[in-house]
């Protein structure tokens, strides 16, 4: 039992929210810096919970993912400009497809040099279609390949959970690396971090900003609240289960879009967005198992890595290759590795703020296709 339990929810909830505030200080400072928040948030929540402090599963959680997440997506989404985006970022698209192809080269040399028996061929699929869309990828290659023995589907989810966090965690501080931006240069991380500087530097600049106010704030929740909800409304009229967030992504495109300026005066949107971004982070941190890779899910464990490493070094010289932004390449491979849920939030953390409505969509593709790859690989395989 954990120290903290699922029975003492404000208790638990002090510590995520606490945690969330030092990831965001920790983030901000010189050496936490080189790893970012979203990593010291993440690897903060899988310490907790595999310490002992705090439940890695619970309803406080389930909130978190069912309706916090839901909200945070139209509030990152309200100043998202398509015409402008398309036109700037328009090559986001190519670094996702890049990475998609990795993906299968990895599970393809993962089957090889990593020994997973009988099981080979259903641990491609759901992998190849998990990294390529998301979980509702994962579940249903399962079921269409037939791969469906519970004890070993708990394993690989494990294995899966505890490799991606510690794949976004790394794939972060790519940045960092002064080799790495001297290879790959990035313009969009260039102008954040000076905008950075200039907020801090530029002292009538941040004086004369606008406070927040608190009508906007409650005005930007209530409408994205009515979006998520009409996104949930929509994913059951039309019986399309794990559908929901495409349709809050269009529905949250809508207001930004037709009425741009008076969207954008809006103030403290993207703000809270981020806030809520923080706890989805945590709570995904929380569910790793860092035990289960010292045991039955070892294999699979470094057959994950073994793809997400593959997929890394041929996403990367490929992306130079097409003279892509680092940052591109980061989000792109984000939007394949942890779906659309994760990559448009954690390039909205890093400040990456034109590269959100990109991530989205390229993860919203990668669900339409991710099925497809993986029952392709299984049959391939089998």
């Amino acid at each position: 039992m954990p120290l903290i339990t699922g029975e003492e929810p404000l208790a638990l909830w002090s510590v995520i929210l606490l945690t969330a505030a030092f990831s965001i200080w920790a983030g901000n400072t010189r050496l936490g810096g080189h790893i970012s928040g979203i990593g010291i948030a993440i690897f903060a929540a899988i310490f907790l919970s595999n310490a002992g402090i705090i439940p890695r599963t619970g309803p406080i959680y389930d909130t978190i993912f069912n309706y916090l997440l839901p909200v945070s997506i139209p509030l990152l989404l309200f100043e998202a400009n398509l015409k402008k985006i398309i036109r700037e970022t328009g090559t986001m698209l190519l670094a996702f497809l890049i990475g998609a192809v990795g993906i299968v080269l990895g599970v393809l040399v993962g089957v090889t040099i990593i020994p997973l028996g009988e099981n080979s061929a259903g641990l491609a699929g759901v992998f190849a279609a998990t990294y390529i869309g998301g979980s509702m990828n994962f579940g249903a290659v399962s079921q269409a390949s037939g791969f469906q023995n519970s004890s070993l589907l708990s394993t690989a989810i494990a294995a899966d959970t505890l490799a991606t966090n510690f794949y976004i965690i790394t794939v972060m501080a790519l940045p960092s690396i002064l080799l790495i931006r001297r290879w790959i240069p990035s313009r969009i991380i260039d102008d954040t971090q000076q905008a950075r500087r200039d907020d801090q530097t530029d002292a009538p600049a941040a004086f004369a900003r606008p406070p927040l106010r608190l009508s906007h704030i409650c005005l930007a929740l209530g409408l994205a609240t009515a979006i998520a909800a009409a996104g949930h409304w929509l994913e059951e009229y039309f019986e399309m289960a794990g559908y929901a967030i495409i349709f809050i992504t269009i529905l949250a495109l809508i207001p930004g879009n037709a009425f741009p300026e008076r969207m954008a005066q809006l103030q403290g949107t993207q703000q809270t967005g981020l806030f809520l971004i923080y706890l989805f982070l945590i709570a995904i941190g929380a569910g790793a198992d860092v035990r289960a890779m010292f045991g039955s899910a070892l294999p699979i464990t470094a057959f994950s890595l073994v793809v997400l490493i593959v997929h890394l070094a041929f996403l990367l010289p490929v992306g130079r290759l097409f003279r892509l932004d680092l940052a591109e390449l980061i989000i792109a491979s984000n939007a394949n590795v942890g779906g659309s849920t994760s990559a448009g939030p954690i390039a909205a953390a890093r400040g990456w703020n034109k590269l959100v409505t990109p991530a989205i969509l390229c993860g919203v593709l990668g669900n339409a296709i991710g099925t497809f790859i993986g029952i392709a690989l299984f049959n391939l395989l089998s």
